[in-house]
């Protein structure tokens, strides 16, 4: 085999020197030509009678040379001769280097028995004497149907992947031998397998880059792996601290349980900081325990807080308006002083401290603000514990709970408050919340069309101010005939928001028309889609009040 290989190393095409061969210089183009020609079909004869001799090859040798010096001499542009040189070229690099891939094949099933064998040196010798020999095709004949870039390639890579086997190998079996003293909870031999397993990896990524064996993603994983075993210490007493913490909070013992958070987020930081590659690290969990660590420590000042909020929504249930504003300005001091201690505290939010700020800041205006709202409810057929405004929100009632009027009819504070956006109406119900100790809201459109009840025997024009008798502008609230259920406005002056289903609609609806409706347009409960955001000089509501207990609302 090696001498066979040898051999074919050296080839016939290295062995012939085409200058030596003689051709008359006398002959002309068309001459040459025709013997160039005449070789040619020497050469099919021959190689059709005998077997493909050297002499028999030297025909075709004789006929492209002789192919050559015709398209010199002829000097000419066509293509039919250089095809022609090309075709005979091309059978000529088949014919030298078919013996060539003969052996190829031989050596490639040679070694992959070897391989199969185990016997990997002998494979590895025989698949780089099919390299070098594939090699040789590609560059001496180019022209070659055994041309072949990818099998040379195929044939690099099977070494490379053979010399790095044994140490791949290696790794395999550590690493089965580190995950076998893990499962038997033997830790300190696992954490030195794993070790060895790693450093063998590394070896075989130094050693042979290029081998189908490197694989990052593995040492990745083993590294973690080591990382986990080394930081389960850690781990285990975070769990303990954190374990300690959720008991001393069951237990209500709070500052114990703010100091076994702290510690657990303490050795949490540390386990991150020592091994960053353990499947145990998490940034999320220093976060969390620091949260915890606040909340608990910061309970008891909360829960202070809380108590202190029911009973100043007590006070303000029951219209105790004196204690409303000793508990709020009290109240106020301590929630500014909590959040500058504790700004990570979930317990007390920003929307306590707003609606602090608020009652304290109208404190000496909510007996007046209850007074123009409480007396102008009415209850609502079918819905116990809720109570609607019977006029709409006047710009006088909005001025004084908002400090400020958005509307363009500004010559009487009595009337519709207009060009509200859904925000500033939901704002305005917000604050008058915090301001009676009930959920203020939007209607619904079935609250609405029950406060409007039926319109057989009602004179539109007489409760409404519509187009026929507004002049095109509202009017004070309440100047109209109420309806049979004591209601005022709920068609004409202003058209009025409904309460959406959804906190951020793309659209609202807005019902009853306003001054500028046609009367038969009312009659029909006008109802359309609205911009949320637009403001509107026809536009404006009217809020109902939520009771809990169902006695308040009678």
């Amino acid at each position: 085999m090696g001498g066979f290989y040898l051999m074919a190393l050296l080839g016939p095409s290295a062995a012939v020197d085409y200058t030596e061969s003689y051709i008359d210089p006398t002959l002309e183009g068309d001459q040459l030509l025709k013997e160039s020609e005449k070789y040619e079909k020497q050469f099919e004869q021959a190689s059709v009678a005998s077997t493909m001799s050297e002499e028999v090859v030297g025909l075709l040798r004789k006929s492209i040379e002789l192919q050559e010096r015709y398209i010199d001499k002829a000097k000419t542009l066509g293509r039919e001769p250089a095809d022609r040189l090309m075709s005979l070229r091309t059978r000529l690099h088949n014919i030298e280097s078919a013996p060539i891939a003969e052996t190829i094949e031989s050596l490639e099933k040679n070694a992959a028995k070897a391989e199969e064998d185990g016997n990997f040196a002998e494979s590895i010798t025989l698949y780089r004497q099919a390299y070098d020999l594939q090699s040789k095709i590609n560059t001496d004949y180019p022209l070659s149907k055994y041309k072949n870039i990818g099998k040379r390639v195929e044939f690099d890579r099977q070494v490379k992947m053979l010399e790095a086997r044994p140490l791949y190998e290696k790794t395999v079996g550590l690493e089965k031998a580190a995950q076998a003293a893990l499962a038997k909870k033997d830790l300190l031999a696992a954490k030195g397998l794993f070790e060895k397993t790693i450093e063998a990896i590394s070896q075989l990524h130094a050693e042979h880059p290029a081998s189908v064996y490197t694989d990052f993603a593995r040492l990745m994983r083993l590294e973690s792996e080591l990382a986990s075993l080394r930081s389960g210490g850690l781990a285990e007493k975070i769990a303990a601290f954190e374990k300690a913490a959720k008991e001393a909070e069951s237990k209500k013992d709070f500052l114990s349980a703010s100091e076994s958070y702290s510690d657990a987020a303490e050795n949490q930081r540390t386990l991150n900081r020592l091994y960053p590659k353990s499947r145990y690290v998490s940034e999320e969990k220093v976060r969390a325990f620091e949260l915890k660590k606040i909340e608990t420590y910061s309970w008891k000042f909360a829960k202070e807080i809380k108590e202190q909020d029911a009973a100043l929504l007590a006070s303000l249930r029951s219209g105790d308006i004196g204690a409303v504003a000793e508990t709020s300005a009290n109240l106020l001091r301590k929630t500014e002083h909590f959040m500058q201690n504790f700004p990570q505290s979930p317990l007390i939010g920003d929307e306590i401290l707003m609606r602090m700020r608020y009652v304290n800041f109208m404190s000496h205006d909510i007996g007046k603000i209850r007074n123009a709202i409480q007396p102008m409810l009415g209850s609502l057929e079918g819905f116990d514990g809720v109570k609607m405004l019977r006029t709409e929100v006047t710009q006088e009632l909005y001025s004084l709970v908002m400090q400020e009027n958005p509307s363009r009819f500004t010559n009487d504070k009595n009337r519709p408050v207009d060009s509200v956006t859904l925000e500033d109406a939901n704002r305005f119900c917000s604050r008058v919340s915090w301001l009676l100790g009930y959920d203020a809201k939007l209607p619904t459109e079935k609250m609405y069309r029950t406060a409007i009840g039926s319109l057989r025997y009602a004179d539109i024009n007489e409760i409404s101010w519509n187009n026929m008798n507004s002049e095109g502008k509202t009017h004070p609230v309440a100047t109209r005939k109420s309806n049979d259920r004591g209601y005022y406005d709920l068609l004409g002056n202003v058209a009025e928001y409904v309460r959406p289903n959804v906190s951020l609609p793309d659209f609202v609806y807005i019902i009853g028309g306003g001054a500028q409706t046609s009367a038969d347009a009312i009659g029909d409960i006008p109802m359309s889609k609205f911009d949320p955001k637009q403001r509107n000089r026809m536009v404006g509501f009217r809020i109902v009040v939520e009771y809990p207990d169902k006695k308040a609302s009678k």
